[in-house]
């Protein structure tokens, strides 16, 4: 088998322009099936990481987002003094009542308008998700227009930095302090007092309440109580679970137009590489049938010209492997559908996908190599050695 190795390598070398150009098409298609699927797993671990899973969140039920969700004062009051929720030092339920409201911000001097969360919430809500910390500035106080940004908004809108000043709603807002949110949605999101928010918007109702467990393990016994409940008409899920669920149709459609794309351009990539072969049987006859005469088999004539598709099919994994992990430098902003508000995330590679994007390269060298192959083991003794390359 190293024999058969060495030899395949060999002859890949002697036709290097074509190798080439074989493995660059074939390394192409594979850059693209990784693009496409670390573009869905980097918006999953996004927004699979927004939510901690010690938090529930309650929404009205039948509601799909959080903007399209409305909770009454009386009822947040009632769902806080459920026994199950955690108490904070001084005795107060480890619980924060949000509005979920949409912001337009321009990206830079002539940039497009893009749609981007807006939360109204109460200090307490970083009490709650402690995963997420201030690494600029400092928090709102409570009854101004002062407000704090994700770390990806203030990276991405000039305007939205510590100091600027936006204007929604008819005032004038204050960016005080930009938080970090470990890569998660919220990231993507800005901050200010719930109140404030609800005046200025004219909306008598929060949107959504995101409260900590006392003892995580009691979810299903409160979530059964809540939904049953008939004061309520609440939909009760454990806070990771709900962002994940907002990553679904975006990251299938990614999946799937980009599975598609992938395909399209990996037939091109196998008749390259079966022209490759076939050009090499061509060359190869008297080759070929001089080992025959010598005592290689049929299948062994086979089986050298398949291990030599395969190491093209290895060769163009490894340069596609190569080429996607530089991706993960990268991030991509993108609308999330069930809020129409812009989400940032990155690339992300796993060894998972490393492992079906070789399997990939080997499977499209072997079917284009299988034909070529099968023809050289064919070939008949006689009229191999009868003819000649010029």
């Amino acid at each position: 088998m190293l024999r058969w190795g060495l030899y395949s390598l060999r002859n890949l070398w002697a036709r290097r322009v074509t190798t080439a150009l074989t493995v660059v098409g074939l390394g192409l298609v594979v850059f693209v099936l990784l693009a496409v699927l670390m573009l869905a797993h980097g918006l999953e671990q996004t927004l699979g990481k927004t939510g901690d899973p010690e938090n529930v969140i309650i929404l009205r039920k039948g509601a799909l987002s959080e903007i399209g969700s409305s909770l009454s004062r009386e009822e947040i009051r009632a769902v806080a003094a459920q026994p199950d929720v955690r108490l904070t030092a001084d005795g107060r339920p480890l619980a924060v009542a949000e509005v979920g409201l949409q912001l337009t911000l321009r990206k830079g001097q002539g940039g497009s308008l893009t749609s981007v969360t807006l939360r109204g919430t109460a200090p307490e809500a970083l009490a709650v998700r402690p995963a997420i910390r201030l690494i600029q500035g400092r928090l709102w106080k409570p009854g101004t227009t002062e407000i704090v940004v994700g770390a990806s908004i203030a990276r991405q809108f000039p305007d939205a930095r510590v100091d600027r000043v936006l204007h929604f709603g008819n005032w004038a807002w204050t960016v005080v302090g930009v938080f970090e949110a470990g890569g998660s949605g919220f990231d993507s999101e800005v901050w200010g007092d719930a109140e404030q928010f609800l005046a200025t918007f004219h909306r008598a109702t929060f949107s959504s309440m995101t409260l900590r467990l006392a003892h995580p393990a009691t979810l299903p016994a409160f979530k059964d109580r809540i939904e049953r409940d008939p004061r309520f008409k609440f939909s009760v899920k454990r806070e990771p679970e709900y962002y994940e669920g907002k990553a679904e149709g975006l990251a299938r459609m990614i999946r799937v137009t980009g599975l598609f794309l992938t395909v399209v351009f990996s037939v091109g990539a196998v008749l390259g590489a079966t022209m490759t072969m076939s050009a090499s049987v061509a060359q190869r006859t008297t080759e070929i049938g001089t080992l025959r005469t010598i005592g290689f088999t049929r299948v062994a004539i086979l089986q050298a010209f398949l291990l030599e598709s395969m190491a093209l099919g290895a060769i163009a994994g490894l340069l596609g492997v190569v080429a996607a992990v530089g991706l993960q430098s990268m991030t991509i902003s993108t609308m999330n559908f069930d809020t129409g508000t812009e989400l940032v995330f990155g690339f992300h590679l796993s060894g998972e996908m490393i492992a079906i994007a070789l399997v990939f390269a080997m499977l499209m060298s072997i079917v284009g190599g299988i034909v070529p192959a099968t023809r050289a083991a064919r070939l008949v003794i006689v009229q191999a050695l009868g003819e000649r390359t010029f």
